[in-house]
């Protein structure tokens, strides 16, 4: 084949690659010719259009989804890290902005996500909540033809000055980490800075429990700066309506029935504060302590009242019957008062307890006083009768010596049916007295109290008086307290 193709057998292989490779040859170069020519039209095309944005003065951009995008953000954010490193150079965070200048103003909004205990016993309350502080720092300001803004991470916080603004009156709080540290930044182009911080804050909050379980609680979270007098910081609430509870705001023993804003100064041995309050009241719900306290202690003590209906011969059942109620009443106020507080003064639940207490007991003392007095009765049925009288068989006629005969006798009876025969031998005439005259005569009272008295009046009398507490005291607790917290609620606005 080598000898046919090129020529012989001493044909050189130049020489043979030359004539039989000719035709291969000339189809690769018309194949590298068609590329060529397809790669001067795109480079035409490209040039083109990067004349046209030269001349609307923008950057290549490649349509995506009918939008205009940049074909590459490294120009934009090697721009933004160099303004970041410029901010930073220029800026010291030991200082205050506007150092011996006017105070910073620290605008705070707070909006309340939950309200998850208030406790009577511990006297706090926990929430949380998105805390956000707005103030200026020029120092931070940067140039731009709009107006712009820059949300950075949350590691820049502690490489610029921020305030230190704590809680004055919590318990404990803490961030939110997860699943990072709930918080951001943002810097605008005239220096405006906004940080939002997630918190959950436990804070204290004295109760007064006079009219527990009828009461209203008003709890206040303070805001402060630590270290900062008013020469330095001042703090104002952003808006009117800078305090905001979410709609969600549940609580199971409490209704959040108001809340305001309150802006103050307070003086300490190191100077003046700026203060800011929010102040939120709490309504307890009454509707627990009606179905486990009010209404249990109430049909105790309409129990005891069964008593007065029994016959009074029924002993065990008049004494088990107050005995049982009792014991009872006895076991619901310590229950009771073991979930509270030990206070030293009477609370509002204490008096209806106490008072159910005394009835009850008063049911159970009114059967042993209705027992003593028919024993008593039984007594004085069954003792014989102090009047004693004489009756004599037949007339009595004195002898002619003076002295009664002999076959007479006087016969000594009296209520109890026994009679007793006294011989009358020896007894002179003078010795004969009138019977009205000799036998006292005892009378009975005109008015005497009996036990089936005593067991009627308190069929009457107890409900009689449980009724009338029952109104004295709904009305005093309750419409009363409504009342006041209608002028409550009026006075608000003014003093806020």
């Amino acid at each position: 084949r080598r000898r046919r193709w090129c020529g012989g057998e001493h044909c050189p292989l130049p020489v043979c690659l030359g004539r039989g490779a000719l035709p291969v040859l000339f189809f690769i170069g018309l194949l590298c010719a068609g590329a060529r020519a397809q790669q001067d039209e795109v480079s035409i095309g490209s040039t083109k259009s990067d004349k046209e944005m030269g001349e609307l003065g923008g950057e290549p951009t490649i349509n995506t989804d009918g939008r205009d995008l940049p074909k590459s953000n490294e120009t934009l954010e090697r721009r933004i890290t160099v303004l970041l490193d410029e901010m930073l150079k220029s800026h010291d965070k030991r200082i205050r902005p506007n150092y011996g200048g006017p105070p910073v103003e620290v605008n705070i909004t707070a909006l309340i996500t939950t309200i998850s205990a208030v406790s009577e016993v511990s006297m706090d309350y926990t929430l949380d909540l998105y805390l956000r502080q707005i103030w200026r720092d020029d120092r931070l300001a940067f140039p731009s033809d709009t107006p712009m803004s820059l949300t950075i991470g949350i590691d820049m916080v502690n490489q610029i000055w921020t305030p230190d603004t704590f809680f004055p009156n919590e318990k404990k709080s803490f961030f939110h980490e997860a699943t990072s540290h709930n918080s951001f930044l943002r810097i605008d182009n005239h220096g405006n800075v906004l940080r939002s911080i997630r918190l959950t804050v436990t804070a204290n909050c004295p109760m007064s429990l006079q009219s527990f379980p009828l009461d209203t609680q008003k709890c206040a979270l303070e805001i402060e700066s630590y270290g900062y007098s008013t020469k330095d910081i001042v703090y104002h609430w952003h808006t009117n309506d800078s305090l905001l509870i979410d709609e969600n705001v549940h609580l199971a023993h409490f209704t959040v029935a108001s809340h305001f804003q309150v802006e103050r100064v307070i003086t300490l041995s190191t100077g003046s504060y700026s203060r800011l309050t929010a102040v939120f009241t709490f309504k307890r719900n009454i509707g627990f302590y009606l179905i486990q306290i009010y209404f249990p202690s109430s049909l105790i003590v309409v129990i005891s009242w069964v008593s007065f209906w029994l016959n009074r011969e029924a002993v065990q059942a008049r004494v088990a019957i107050g005995v049982t109620t009792v014991l009872t009443m006895t076991t619901l106020m310590t229950s009771t008062n073991g979930s509270l507080p030990k206070v030293s003064y009477v609370k509002s639940l204490d008096i209806f307890l106490g008072v159910c207490f005394f009835i009850v007991f008063a049911s159970l003392v009114e059967y042993a006083a209705v027992g003593y007095m028919l024993k008593r009765h039984r007594r004085r049925v069954n003792t014989p009768s102090p009047v004693t009288y004489f009756e004599a068989d037949s007339p009595a006629i004195p002898a002619s010596n003076g002295r009664i005969r002999n076959n007479n006798r006087l016969r000594r009876s009296n209520r109890s049916g026994k009679s007793i025969n006294i011989p009358m031998d020896h007894l002179d005439a003078e010795h004969i007295v009138p019977l009205l005259v000799a036998v006292p005569v005892t009378r009975r009272p005109r008015w005497t109290i009996r036990p089936a008295q005593v067991d009627l009046a308190s069929r009457i009398l107890f409900p009689l008086f449980f009724l009338i507490f029952q109104t004295i005291y709904w009305y005093f607790y309750f419409f009363r307290h409504l009342r006041s917290e209608e002028e409550e609620d009026r006075t608000l606005p003014s003093s806020s």
